[in-house]
């Protein structure tokens, strides 16, 4: 089974969990939008801008990262792709992109996916031991 993903589709889907959904953008647009787009999550998860979502702030970190690290592997993956296919070589823009600044992106993302999931497991004990001390003492 062959995949082709040449078309560019506009930046409407979303990386979905029950409770929040997280827009990301879809497709290999050329490398001036990808890199707007990934600027923009970096100053989302920064927290230089206002998050996608409205939970908590825990949660929203966790999620958040997560699903703009799902989007930075996706891209590595399509130009990868493209890479095998020759239709992007050493060089070229999207090569430069993907081994200089979504490189960065994607540590960038995964540490705060993960210190979202600690601030999640901190909270989560905390609430725990508030929950416990009202029980039984």
């Amino acid at each position: 089974m062959k995949v082709q993903r040449d078309d560019v589709v506009a930046p409407t889907a979303t990386f979905g969990h029950k409770l929040t959904d997280v827009a990301v953008g879809e497709g290999l647009p050329d490398v001036d939008d990808l890199v707007a787009e990934f600027l923009g999550y970096a100053d989302i998860i920064l927290g230089r801008a206002d998050p996608p979502t409205d939970g908590m702030a825990y949660l929203d970190l966790m999620e958040i990262a997560a699903a703009y690290y799902a989007r930075a592997k996706e891209v590595e993956m399509l130009i990868l792709w493209s890479e095998q296919q020759r239709k992007v070589i050493r060089g070229s823009p999207h090569y430069k992109f993907r081994t200089g600044q979504l490189r960065s992106f994607i540590e960038m993302a995964k540490m705060m996916a993960d210190l979202g999931s600690r601030r999640l497991t901190q909270e989560r004990l905390m609430y725990d031991q508030r929950y416990d001390s009202g029980n039984g003492g």
